[in-house]
C-alpha cells in the first residue's frame, strides 16, 4: 500500500509516519533525505543539498507508483497532477493538520528556519486539494482531519410505552477530568458548534455505531437534544430499529451490554497547560486543553479511552447526583510529571489511542 502523508511544515507528518511504518516499508522524507546528503539544517536545506534531494525524492516516488512498491511518503502540498498520479497508484492520503495556529507554535519550538512561518501560512492560504475517497484521516470540510473520543458511559436505554427500546440517553462527553490521550475538555467547547450546526437544542446530531460513517447502514439515527451542563455533553437520541443494526444495538442497550459513547470532533481552539507541582511535593500533570469543538457525530462504541465517567441509571449505583462528576485525582507522585510534549505529537498520540 502506498501512503501520502499531507500536512502543513511542523504538523508533524515524520513522526505520523514514524510512528505508523513497519520495517518494511519505505519511507520518503525530503528532509531525511537532505541530511543524508550532507544538509546540516533541521527542517530545511539550502542549494546544491535542496536541488540533489528534491531530484533522489522525485526519483524515488517515480519507483514507488511505478512498481508498487509498499512505503510512505510525505508530501506537503502535492500538486492536482501529483494528486492524480498519486490516485492512479491506489495510493492512500493520510492529513495531518493540527491547525494553523499549533503548527506556529510547534516551529518557534522546534526553532525552526527562517521562512518556515510564512510556509504554513501559505499552505493554509492554499490547502492541496485531496480525493475524499482516500482519505484516512480527513473531514471533508476544509480538509481538516476528524478526531474521535470515546468514554466508558454505560447509556441508559429510552423505551415507548409498549416497553421496546427506541433511544438512548448519555454523556458525549465530559468536562474536567483529564483521559488517557492528556486532554481536557472545558465547559463550553461545544458552545459555538452547538449553536451554529444544531440550532435546535442539539437535534439533529448523526448517530453512528463506532464511527463508521462510511456505511450507510452503521447510521443509527439522530439526536433529539444534545446539551452542555456542568457534568458535559449531554445527549438524547433516537434508534432507528427498523435495521438489523439498529435492533441489536437497542438489545445492547437494554441489556447494559454495551458501555462507550463517543464523538468525532475537530479541534478550533486548545493550549498546552504544564504540569506542576504541588505545596505537598505531588505533580498534577500537564494536559490539553480542549476550549472549543466542532461536532460533527456522536458514536455508540464498544471500547472506550476516558475511565472517569459513569452516566444516567449507573449514577445511582454509585449514589451520585445526575449531575455530578466522580472523583478523578489528578495529582501523581511521578518524578516526571507528565513533560510537556509537542502538539503534534499529542494529537498524534490521540489518534492511535481511539
Amino acid at each position: 500500500m502506498i501512503h501520502v502523508v499531507v500536512g502543513p511544515p511542523a504538523a508533524g507528518k515524520s513522526t505520523y509516519v514514524d510512528d505508523h511504518a513497519t520495517e518494511n516499508e519505505v519511507k520518503v522524507d525530503f528532509d531525511r533525505i537532505a541530511q543524508a546528503f550532507g544538509s546540516g539544517i533541521p527542517h530545511g536545506s539550502v542549494e546544491p543539498f535542496r536541488t540533489v534531494a528534491f531530484a533522489a525524492r522525485s526519483a524515488a516516488i517515480r519507483r514507488i507508483l511505478d512498481e508498487n512498491i509498499d512505503a510512505w511518503i510525505i508530501h506537503s502540498r502535492p500538486s492536482a497532477e501529483q494528486v492524480e498520479a498519486y490516485e492512479r497508484a491506489d495510493a492512500e492520503f493520510i492529513l495531518v493538520d493540527p491547525g494553523i495556529d499549533q503548527c506556529l507554535e510547534q516551529a518557534a519550538d522546534d526553532d525552526r528556519p527562517e521562512g518556515t512561518e510564512q510556509a504554513i501560512r501559505d499552505w493554509y492560504d492554499d490547502p492541496p486539494s485531496l480525493s475524499s475517497e482516500k482519505n484516512q484521516h480527513t473531514q471533508h470540510k476544509e480538509n481538516r482531519m476528524m478526531l474521535t473520543k470515546t468514554i466508558r458511559t454505560p447509556v441508559k436505554a429510552r423505551t415507548n410505552e409498549e416497553g421496546e427500546t427506541t433511544g438512548f440517553a448519555g454523556y458525549a462527553a465530559v468536562f474536567g477530568n483529564i483521559d488517557l490521550g492528556g486532554d481536557k475538555i472545558v465547559k463550553g467547547a461545544f458552545a459555538q458548534t452547538l449553536a451554529s450546526r444544531y440550532p435546535d437544542h442539539g437535534a439533529g446530531i448523526p448517530v453512528y455505531w463506532n464511527h463508521d460513517t462510511d456505511d450507510p447502514f452503521k447510521n443509527l439515527g439522530l439526536t433529539t437534544s444534545a446539551i452542555e451542563d456542568e457534568h458535559g455533553l449531554k445527549v438524547e437520541g433516537d434508534i432507528d430499529t427498523g435495521t438489523e443494526l439498529g435492533k441489536q444495538v437497542a438489545k445492547l442497550l437494554k441489556e447494559n451490554r454495551v458501555s462507550q459513547m463517543s464523538f468525532a470532533f475537530d479541534i478550533e481552539d486548545g493550549a498546552w497547560v504544564d504540569s506542576r507541582k504541588n505545596d505537598d511535593g505531588t505533580i498534577s500533570p500537564g494536559y490539553y486543553e480542549l476550549r472549543r469543538l466542532d461536532l460533527y457525530e456522536v458514536s455508540i462504541c464498544p471500547i472506550g479511552m476516558n475511565q472517569a465517567t459513569e452516566v444516567s441509571a449507573k449514577k445511582a449505583v454509585l449514589g451520585l447526583d445526575p449531575d455530578q462528576q466522580p472523583e478523578h485525582d489528578e495529582k501523581t507522585t511521578d518524578t516526571d510529571p507528565a513533560p510537556r510534549k509537542t502538539d503534534a505529537a499529542r494529537r498524534l498520540r490521540l489518534l492511535n489511542l481511539q
